[in-house]
């Protein structure tokens, strides 16, 4: 997956609440749609 500037950020080797080591920003109806198969993907994996 490839890291985009605004929608996705790596917070592996950062403090953080939460888990995993991806953060998404969500400020659109349209932010939402893209996310979904990351949110999926990450559903099915756990």
């Amino acid at each position: 997956m490839t890291l985009e500037v605004g929608f996705t950020r790596d917070v592996g080797k950062i403090g953080h609440f939460g888990t995993g080591d991806l953060e998404l920003t969500l400020c659109t109806i349209g932010d939402l749609e893209r996310a979904k198969e990351l949110l999926s993907a990450s559903y099915d994996l756990s």
